[in-house]
């Protein structure tokens, strides 16, 4: 005690004053409630140990470095890629116009190459090319322009494939649709709607570009030299360049004048392409360049206005470019302009100079890329050739020596170009990824290039052996000669400042396609200047941005919707670091209006069971909200500082319970909303419902907005489904919203979801999360949607939530046996479900990361796949069921997509049944048993659990099956070794060696392309080791609790009133079916004999055990109380100092005891020396009667204090009310969807025994179907010596011999092979499974991709201070375009004056 230690270590307390002791004695209650809240609180901080603040889950995997490293390494090789790409297809392109000339100078022949018969000739030989071989060049061309028409062709049917028999279903819609779509007072149709004019007007823009293209590259580019023809590409932007300077016209800012020059310089200088041919060609009548290079030209340029026209431009190409924005309407225009396209390059192609007649494309074809067939000339008699050779190319020649192989290399390249260069712009790393070589690079690199080339094979013709020996570029006579090459550089710079809009890009991340570039796809002959002109000047985007600044329409509002339950102080802490980051981020975003990113948030935290009710009926809130008050006030003490969270809490009634909110430092609110389940459902099914009706019919329709306003309103606000135990940083928010900003039919997006914990489960559950999102999650996104947004982490679009069917549905009560496992047991995949049906998309975004707390025990575990399972298969067959109208009704799903569901739910409902036969196949080569004994052991095993399950109750058939986890953990390493060394004797080409290298290898690459997640593979053993388990035990498991619909996991302490009501059910249950009838004729005999073995009685045990610590408890408490009275009495009483007594006794230590009593009595003798004399009888009782009240004093403050805590819990006393409008809709919402619902005995007892119905007829189907599936298998492994088929790969040589006995065939070798054998259905279940992993592969490969798009375009190269800077500069630049432009939102025309 105080005294002991003052004594031990040479100080005494000193006694008080006279002044401070009457000072305490005239203390109140609001004198010690000061005293507790500054002083005490400051001392007790002052002594407070210092924690070390541990990083969350989210902050420990945020790899902001390792993401930058990730952006300048896919920089880098975007770079590289595009350029080289751009460059390679430029150099194939004019390698085969220069085969195609008429009047190329021959070319430098090796005379290495020349036959041996013409050995003796002596000198240099040049070659040309004869007529036949310029046919395969000349189709080359062709082949080039047609691979990205033919593709655009394609998606164009396809798109309106998918879409045709909707269109016959809902003819009589559409019909009264059309009606509706016109003007009731002009009759137009509506303005999206494609017209016959805008058909005609495409298809001439279209079909002059063919034209053009067919003109340049068929006749005035095989009449110039490469390096001629390839400066003259860049005089390509005359009609861009008339829009360009259209647009600056109608600019009013400071730069205007200086732009105009500009453009009027660099459009006379494209202009110049007219007259320089004219008089280049005076010399030559006949040159064909005099009209085609111009003409060509100006016609290849009118294809690419469409990314020059934009809001800029008033009149009827502004509105045709924003009809065919629509993806649907450009894929019909596409549809009927490509054949157009084809047919006019093949018109003007047929009738090139260098054919005699059109026949000869077709009758020459063949042989004109099976042989080489050139003319060798002397250098001396150039005028006839004296050698006419002609070689022959053997078939697989054909594809690597021939015009093929340039052919191949020129699409594939420009198709490389193209895919890459959409890359850098949606991943907004544009300016050096896209801008820099194709603008800057491309073309001086290729001129210089082949200069050099030119020169090097003038000088030795020998110099490149890889080169067929007739074939090379059309080189110029002088090659380093600069006469007119200047006007090459002139078109250069003029298309520089033309294009000069690819330099400063304003697109979102992960733009459309459709908005990023004007015309699908590309030109294949011309890939640079095509994805130059062809890339849409969205300048129009950022003013259109920036004038809605001010009036925000479209800003972005996420409402958190957090679902708490019974989750512990840790993880409740969990929730409150996103929450507090968040209220962080939010503040930091409103200090930089105008961030692209910026929404405005708040936390809606709904807390279910909430209420308790005491012995004298007053409703207080239960010790989880307590838990929750404290969380939130010690935690943000912790999080913001003592001097930062000084926020009041604010307390209101409401029809559902109460209501308590926070407003954080940084701006947000967290708003938890108590629900009294005896005022309104409880559970998370009916919480979303009650947060989305009052975010999305209270707040929205009663906010004093206008239609137009409300409109805007639904598409842009979100609704973030939250976990009490998410840990999220803000960027993942932002990562799914980007989502939801490029596709507005989006109606829901997930993000990669880790779980977190400890111990073998929480491993098993990483690799799991892993691989179901890295492969059937990205699957699924690829193919068609995501059928399941989990609701820990989810954010959910306003207006698909509200439309038709969605809510309206999801409000409708459970009336049959299955509705109350598919609605209530995964209400977040029923959801998912019927915005499926509406139409809508669900998207995964792997880039997005939350952290949530996983079941760490087998039996959680267990009771949360048993609720998951169920209604997974319900709404799988509920959309398969219903796949007609979801096909009819969503456009991402076809019926492919629903055929591969429909594959994977057959593996699903057959997984056990597979598994056990993979288990017999598997004991019987590692343990070396036959496969009848293999059959039987796994028989027990298998059966015994189903058997428990039809007799035991829920916890006995957990334990039993985490008891068979642990022996088929054990047995499964001998497994694999018994599949190692199957595969060692039937070779690697086995199915069962190709199942095992397909299923390991996609798991190891998948991590391989995932390296932030890699570590996931290290928790693959456990994952291998528990498949028996997890995909068998659990099963059954599922299927024979599918009645069970209690939560499972978190489960609190129950009421008296419910235990009594599960008494009374358990009395009544009676079992009915036929496993009813087993259990009932089982349950006697054996229920405690597998009870005993699985646990004993623990249960009862620990009852017992848990009832006796919480009397020993109270009993402890109660002494503890009595002592302290006992002892302040005594106290009281000691007159002249009497004999000190403890309060406290520490009984561990006697020693320590006796020893702080000896040290009492010493310092108590010594205080009686320094007291006064001794004073009167009167005197000392007076003294003693105030010191008694002043002890009362403080004993009625603490009492007060207790009650006044106590009476805080009331809701009751809460003083505040919501606004009478608020609590109108709560009734109403409650009385129409949300009341409780009254105790019916008759319809619960309906409820039971259709549940043990639907129970019986599930478990016993799902029994028999795979007691079939495994008879069929084992029955057809027995006979596949008679039945089976010859696998066709992996043969083994079993002996050589020869036939010595037959003189004839003496000399031959007979090989005998042994072919393995498999049974049908074996070798058809292994190749879907390889080709559904295939699928799962590739499927992941692209969706890797678009999420390393997504991550590149969000992570910022600069500091935050340097962005900060870069934001305002290009803020401040687009505010000085701006300058005196009007633009119209609604019916208001705003003026923004000069800045």
């Amino acid at each position: 005690n105080t005294a002991a230690m003052s004594r031990r270590s040479g100080f005494k307390d000193p006694p008080l004053g006279p002044t401070e002791t009457a000072k305490e004695d005239e203390w109140t209650n609001e004198d010690m409630e000061n005293f507790r809240k500054t002083d005490l609180a400051q001392q007790f901080e002052e002594v407070k140990s210092l924690e070390t603040q541990k990083l969350s889950a989210s902050e420990l995997n945020t790899f902001a470095t390792a993401k930058k490293i990730v952006k300048v390494v896919t920089m880098l090789v975007v770079f590289l890629i595009v350029l080289s790409a751009t460059v390679v297809s430029k150099g194939a392109t004019f390698l085969m116009v220069s085969q195609v000339s008429t009047t190329r100078s021959p070319t430098p022949f090796c005379t290495n190459n020349i036959p041996y018969l013409y050995a003796n000739l002596t000198g240099p030989v040049v070659s040309n090319s004869s007529g036949q071989e310029k046919i395969a060049w000349l189709w080359g061309l062709f082949f080039s322009f047609l691979a990205p028409e033919l593709l655009v062709f394609i998606q164009s049917f396809w798109n309106y494939l998918t879409r045709a028999e909707k269109r016959e279903e809902n003819q009589e819609d559409e019909k009264d649709g059309e009606r509706e779509d016109q003007d009731k007072s002009t009759g137009k149709i509506k303005e999206n709607q494609l017209l016959q004019i805008d058909f005609i007007i495409v298809s001439f823009f279209e079909v002059a570009h063919a034209a053009g293209t067919a003109i340049l590259f068929t006749i005035a580019f095989p009449e110039m030299d490469s390096i001629q023809a390839i400066m003259a590409t860049s005089a390509l932007c005359w009609f861009p360049g008339f829009l360009l300077l259209f647009k600056q016209v109608k600019e009013d800012t400071s730069k205007k004048i200086v732009k105009i020059s500009l453009t009027v310089i660099s459009l006379l200088v494209q202009m110049t392409a007219l007259v320089w041919p004219v008089v280049w060609g005076l010399d030559n009548q006949t040159d064909k360049r005099v009209w085609a290079l111009p003409v060509g030209l100006f016609l290849t340029s009118l294809g690419w206005w469409e990314g020059f026209v934009g809001d800029w431009v008033t009149g009827y190409l502004s509105q045709l470019k924003t009809k065919l924005m629509d993806h649907e309407n450009s894929a019909d225009m596409n549809l009927g302009v490509a054949p157009l396209k084809i047919c006019t390059f093949i018109l003007i192609f047929a009738f090139a100079p260098t054919l005699n007649s059109p026949s000869e494309l077709f009758t020459l074809f063949i042989d004109s890329f099976t042989t080489f067939d050139y003319f060798l000339n002397p250098t001396w008699t150039l005028e006839t050739p004296i050698y006419h050779i002609t070689t022959i190319l053997e078939s697989i020649e054909i594809f690597w020596k021939g015009p093929v192989l340039v052919i191949l290399v020129q699409i594939i390249s420009s198709w490389v170009a193209y895919i890459f260069g959409k890359f850098a712009c949606k991943g907004k790393i544009q300016e050096w990824c896209y801008a820099l070589p194709l603008s800057v690079l491309a073309t001086p690199i290729c001129v210089i290039s082949l200069l050099q080339l030119c020169y090097n094979k003038k000088s030795d013709a020998c110099v490149y052996a890889s080169f067929p020996p007739h074939v090379f570029f059309h080189c110029p006579q002088e090659v380093w000669a600069w006469d007119w090459r200047w006007m090459g550089l002139l078109w250069f710079l003029s298309q520089l400042w033309i294009t000069h809009h690819i330099w400063f890009p304003k697109n979102e991340k992960l733009e459309k396609t459709d908005h990023i570039f004007g015309a699908d796809l590309y030109s294949g002959l011309l890939i640079d200047q095509s994805l130059m002109l062809n890339r849409r000047s969205d300048e129009e985007k950022n003013t259109k941005m920036e004038s809605q600044e001010e009036d925000k329409p479209g800003k972005i509002r996420i409402k958190g919707c957090a679902t708490l339950w019974h989750e512990t102080s840790e993880e409740m802490t969990v929730m409150l670091q996103s929450t507090f980051r968040m209220d962080d981020w939010t503040k930091k975003m409103k200090e930089t209006p105008g961030h692209r990113d910026y929404f405005d948030w708040e936390l809606h935290v709904f807390f279910d069971d909430a209420m308790a009710t005491k012995s004298n009926g007053k409703v207080i809130v239960n010790d989880f909200v307590e838990t929750l008050r404290k969380t939130i006030e010690d935690y943000g003490e912790k999080y913001y500082g003592p001097t930062k969270w000084s926020v009041d809490l604010e307390k209101f009634k409401t029809p559902y319970g109460g209501r308590m909110v926070w407003q954080l430092p940084g701006g947000t609110s967290i708003n938890v909303h108590l629900k009294n389940k005896k005022k309104i459902r409880h559970k998370k099914r009916w919480s979303q419902i009650m947060y989305i009706y009052y975010f999305l019919v209270y707040m929205l329709k009663n906010d004093g907005l206008t239609e137009e306003e409300i409109e805007d309103r639904k598409k842009n606000t979100f609704l973030l489904a939250l976990d009490g135990d998410v840990d999220f940083q803000p960027d993942a928010i932002t990562k799914v919203v980007d989502l939801m900003k490029v596709n507005p039919k989006v109606g829901a997006a997930c993000g990669r979801i880790h779980p977190t914990g400890t111990g073998p489960m929480q491993w098993y559950q990483k690799f799991e999360y892993a691989i179901g999102h890295w492969l059937q999650k990205a699957t699924e996104h690829m193919l068609g949607c995501v059928l399941c947004s989990p609701g820990c982490f989810s954010l959910f679009r306003a207006e698909a939530l509200m439309s038709h069917n969605v809510m309206h549905t999801y409000t409708t009560m459970a009336s049959e046996p299955k509705h109350l496992v598919q609605y209530d047991q995964g209400e977040d995949r029923w959801l998912c479900t019927l915005m499926l049906k509406q139409g809508w998309r669900v998207e995964y975004c792997a880039a997005s990361d939350s952290f949530t707390q996983c079941p760490e025990g087998f039996k959680e575990f267990f009771n949360q796949r048993r609720r998951w399972m169920p209604s997974t298969m319900l709404n799988i067959v509920d959309l398969i069921s219903d796949s007609k109208t979801v096909i009819k009704n969503n456009p991402d799903i076809s019926k492919g997509y629903m055929f591969y569901q429909s594959f994977m739910m057959f593996g699903t409902v057959f997984g056990p049944g597979s598994i056990f036969l993979m288990l017999i196949g598997a004991f019987s080569t590692a343990f070396g048993i036959s496969n009848d004994t293999a059959l039987i052991i796994n028989a027990v095993l298998a059966g015994g659990f189903v058997v428990a399950c039809c007799v035991l109750k829920g916890p006995e058939q957990v334990r039993l099956a985490e008891l068979l986890t642990v022996v088929y953990a054990i047995i499964m390493i001998a497994v694999y070794i018994g599949i190692i060394l199957q595969i060692i004797q039937d070779g690697p080409e086995s199915l069962t060696a190709l199942s095992f290298f397909v299923t390991f290898g996609s798991f190891l690459f998948a991590a391989i392309i995932h390296p932030m997640e890699f570590s996931c593979l290290f928790c693959m053993p456990i994952y291998m080791a528990t498949i028996p388990s997890m995909y068998m035990l659990l099963m059954i498991y599922a299927i024979f609790n599918i009645n069970d619909v209690s939560w499972g996991t978190r489960e609190g302490p129950k009421s008296a009133e419910d235990k009594a009501k599960e008494e009374e059910e358990k009395k009544r249950k009676k079992p009915e079916g036929i496993f009813g009838f087993v259990q009932s004729q089982l349950d006697s005999t054996l229920n405690s004999s597998l009870s005993c073995i699985c646990c004993g009685n623990e249960d009862r045990t620990e009852e017992k055990i848990e009832k006796i610590e919480k009397s020993l408890v109270f009993t402890e408490k109660s002494l503890t109380m009595l002592e302290k009275s006992l002892n302040q009495i005594k106290g009281h009483m000691n007159i002249d100092g009497a004999e000190y007594i403890p309060e406290e006794k520490d009984e561990k230590n006697v020693d320590e005891n006796r020893e702080s009593k000896a040290d009492n009595q010493t310092d108590q003798l010594d205080l009686a020396k320094t007291r006064e004399p001794k004073k009167s009888v009167v005197g000392l009782f007076k003294s003693r009667a105030k010191e008694i009240l002043v002890e009362n004093v403080k004993v009625g403050f603490w009492k007060e204090e207790k009650e006044r805590r106590e009476n805080e819990k009331v809701i009751e006393n809460w003083k505040g009310e919501l606004n009478k409008k608020e609590e109108v809709f709560w009734k109403e919402l409650i009385e129409k969807f949300l009341f409780v619902e009254k105790f019916d005995e008759k319809k619960r007892d309906k409820e039971v025994q259709g549940l043990l119905e639907l129970k019986n007829n599930t478990a016993g189907g799902f029994v028999l179907v795979n007691v079939m599936w495994i008879s069929a298998f084992y029955m057809l492994q027995a006979h596949t010596y008679e039945l089976g088929i010859k696998w066709p790969i992996g043969e083994k040589l079993l002996s050589i011999s020869f036939d010595t006995n037959d003189p004839l065939n003496s000399d031959q070798i007979i090989l005998d092979y042994m072919y393995l054998k498999v049974d049908v259905l074996g070798m058809l279940f292994a190749i879907g499974f390889i080709g559904l992993m295939s699928l799962q592969f590739v499927t992941m490969i692209l969706h890797r991709l678009l999420t390393l798009e997504h991550i590149v375009s969000s992570t910022p190269l600069l500091t935050p201070m340097a962005q900060g800077l870069k934001q305002d500069l290009a803020k401040h630049s687009s505010k000085i375009k701006m300058n005196g432009t009007k633009f119209v939102n609604g019916d208001k025309s705003v003026s923004i004056s000069k800045v």
